[in-house]
């Protein structure tokens, strides 16, 4: 029962997944934006930030959560970290 369920997590996340890739790359500015890694880096910033709030910030739980090496996530919590601390650059238009 638990698989199944997991299973249509995964279902619905990939349906929607290509509702907004579709999108993301019809609406492609210019061949500088590279839309993949910008994907997942996001991606990757939200299963982070949702491990770490369900693991009560316990790096080692969250690592379990994620299953990536303690270390590994420590350094990526600290870039996130980092990214947002870091002052917007200004768009000229």
């Amino acid at each position: 029962m638990v698989d199944n369920k997991i299973n249509e997590y995964y279902n619905n996340v990939e349906v929607k997944l290509e509702d907004i890739v579709d999108k993301l790359l019809k609406s492609k500015v210019n061949d500088h934006d590279n839309i993949l890694l910008n994907v997942q880096c996001l991606i990757e910033k939200v299963f982070i930030r949702s491990a770490m709030k369900l693991s009560d910030n316990n790096v080692s739980k969250a690592s379990k959560l994620l299953g990536i090496n303690r270390n590994t996530l420590s350094k990526k919590v600290k870039e996130i970290q980092n990214t947002n601390r870091r002052p917007q650059k200004k768009s000229h238009r």
